[in-house]
């Protein structure tokens, strides 16, 4: 199983839109087996580029802490599934997912919402 995170400093970055680079967690019996770091230079808030760049690295979920709206709906549309409210470190969060067991709280700012139009200003997420 192949997992993307929004990475900075080796936890999940807790707003999707500005992260500048994605940690590709391949996962093998529950363990991580091999992580690399992607970047996404100049894609930032590009829904459509991150949706297709992470396509095509085959990944099958994506685990992050705030996502807007719009860019859950790029990556569902693609078949990959979403999976937010997560914070930690990325190895952690990739085999608490494996084994079932990850914590996640849906942030209620409005960074995840179903097609409304959420604007941040500052770091206004309560995580």
């Amino acid at each position: 199983m192949k997992i993307a995170m929004p990475a900075r400093n080796g936890q999940v970055n807790e707003h999707f839109g500005t992260t500048q680079e994605f940690a590709i967690i391949e996962l093998e019996n529950g363990k991580v087996k091999e992580t690399r770091i992607l970047s996404n230079e100049g894609l930032q808030h590009n829904h459509g580029g991150i949706a297709n760049m992470l396509k095509n690295e085959k990944i099958e979920v994506i685990i992050c802490g705030g996502i807007g709206g719009h860019m859950i709906t790029a990556l569902e549309q693609l078949g990959l599934k979403v999976v937010n409210g997560a914070s930690g470190p990325l190895e952690s969060v990739a085999e608490a997912y494996a084994a079932g067991t990850l914590v996640t709280r849906p942030v209620s700012c409005g960074c995840g919402g179903g097609g409304h139009h959420h604007h941040h200003h500052g770091g206004g997420c309560a995580h």
